[in-house]
């Protein structure tokens, strides 16, 4: 399905400045909520800490997906659209998808901790289909936002303001979480893509990540995913 807006002002626009991290976040949720029915799915039953360990990760994206959308809703859209950057039909349609996604991500947070406890495969089997729900609301909702709302960030915003959804959307990431945080968003970064986030990282944190951020990530994903990145 296409995006909800009058044109595709993505396919004209200058390369973004401003929003190259939140185009890195959006391939996180797509790799990420992409690979979560299949991960799901493929825990035998009674697996206990196999169905503990994917439970642990979908709350986790779950985590992520619902502070993104609320700095999106607070911090990006209002502004957009008082000043005359964002219509309201697409308004209205931004706002019809978060409460789809918050709706699913409800239910999916209300089975995990049970199944969790159980790796039960009915459970199992419920879990997957919100999973596969979630992530094509969720693809769509990205792509959108990617052809017809980011294209107006770089006119329309300051570099402090886009700063400051930033560190809200990144509120919910304890510290220990950081290294995973960057390596997702690292994973399927283009060059120019990587080079434009490190230089937003401090020097030490920078450091830290390529001393023992960066393996503990693999380590972490290999486990998860069963495969090596």
């Amino acid at each position: 399905m296409s995006a909800p807006c009058s044109s595709s002002p993505a396919a004209a626009a200058p390369a973004r400045r401003l929003t190259s991290d939140m185009v890195l976040v959006h391939k996180v949720f797509r790799r990420e909520f992409g690979m979560l029915p299949a991960l799901i799915g493929g825990v035998e039953a009674a697996d206990t800490a196999r169905a503990a360990l994917i439970a642990a990760h979908a709350k986790e994206l779950s985590t992520a997906l619902r502070h993104h959308h609320g700095a999106e809703q607070d911090l990006l859209w209002h502004r957009l659209r008082d000043r005359g950057a964002l219509e309201d039909s697409l308004h209205g349609r931004l706002r019809d998808w978060h409460r789809e996604h918050f709706a699913l991500l409800s239910e999916l947070d209300g089975l995990l901790a049970l199944w969790a406890e159980s790796a039960a495969h009915d459970l199992r089997a419920v879990l997957v289909d919100i999973a596969t729900e979630l992530f094509e609301h969720v693809a769509e909702h990205l792509d959108a936002v990617e052809q017809c709302v980011l294209p107006a960030v770089d006119e329309h915003f300051s570099a402090r303001e886009w700063l400051s959804m930033g560190l809200r959307a990144a509120s919910w990431i304890p510290l220990h979480r950081m290294a995973w945080m960057l390596g997702a968003m690292l994973e399927d970064a283009t060059a120019a893509e990587r080079t434009a986030l490190l230089a937003k990282v401090p020097g030490p944190a920078r450091l830290l990540y390529r001393m023992v951020g960066r393996d503990q990530y693999a380590r972490e994903m290999s486990e998860l995913r069963g495969v090596g990145i």
